[in-house]
């Protein structure tokens, strides 16, 4: 049985570019946008300014925490499913694993529908990498426990987000918003509190919704944590 990659959904790409802009102007004001890449569709542009705008975040930590809110708001944004990756992984690299998902959750809470669909988009890189000692390990399914422990530390945020997801799908009336939205939910009852469960038999069980698989981003390195979502501030106190 093959998988099919989903396809990024059409327009997001208005509402990117200017925040790719006025972030580029801020990493490396320097930079242009290569001559070749002039007449392409807004979406291709995107593409090549968000890479570089992932370089520079990368390259200098303290800026990306400086400009975490920005950055994060930006990624919110992102019109590509896979690309939102050279966002989210600087980030996490600067500002920590935790303070991330805490971020991405918020935007899933009180976040626009658009907003919410890229805090779903975000959440499948938001996460640390399994790691292995070895070729053997890799093959028998057994990572180190340093990289296991830090996943597993995380698992009280999962349960955050799944609440966040489904609470967000039953009140979003935006047809497409609500079909993104609804790669997110888990299909087990059991993932969600109580108050939630039966609004999850009844509305989140519909006929035909794809199953999703979920691969863990790279391994990265967690550094200071700040607060990035929509209904934080940034505290340079932490950064």
């Amino acid at each position: 049985m093959s998988l099919e990659m989903l396809p990024d959904r059409a327009g997001r790409e208005v509402d990117f570019e200017p925040m790719l802009d006025e972030l580029l102007a801020i990493f490396c004001p320097e930079w242009e946008l290569p001559p070749i890449m002039e007449g392409e569709h807004q979406y291709h542009r995107n593409e090549v300014k968000r890479y570089q705008l992932g370089e520079a975040a990368a390259q200098d930590p303290a800026a990306t925490r400086q400009h975490a809110s920005l950055l994060m708001h930006a990624a919110m944004h992102d019109q590509c499913r896979s690309g939102i990756r050279q966002l989210i992984q600087p980030l996490a690299t600067a500002c920590g694993y935790r303070q991330i998902k805490a971020a991405i959750i918020d935007y899933m809470r009180t976040g626009s529908d658009p907003e919410k669909v890229g805090a779903g988009m975000a959440w499948y890189f938001a996460r640390p990498g399994l790691q292995y000692a070895s070729m053997e390990d890799l093959r028998r399914g057994i990572p180190t426990e340093e990289s296991k422990a830090a996943l597993e530390g995380l698992a009280d945020l999962r349960n955050e987000y799944r609440s966040a997801c489904l609470s967000a799908f039953l009140a979003c009336e935006d047809p497409e918003a609500r079909q993104d939205l609804s790669l997110n939910l888990s299909l087990d009852p059991a993932d969600y509190p109580a108050d939630l469960r039966s609004s999850h038999e009844g509305k989140a069980h519909h006929p035909g919704r794809p199953r999703t698989v979920s691969l863990a981003a790279g391994t990265l390195h967690t550094h200071a944590t700040v607060g990035i979502g929509p209904t934080r501030s940034i505290d340079e106190s932490h950064a």
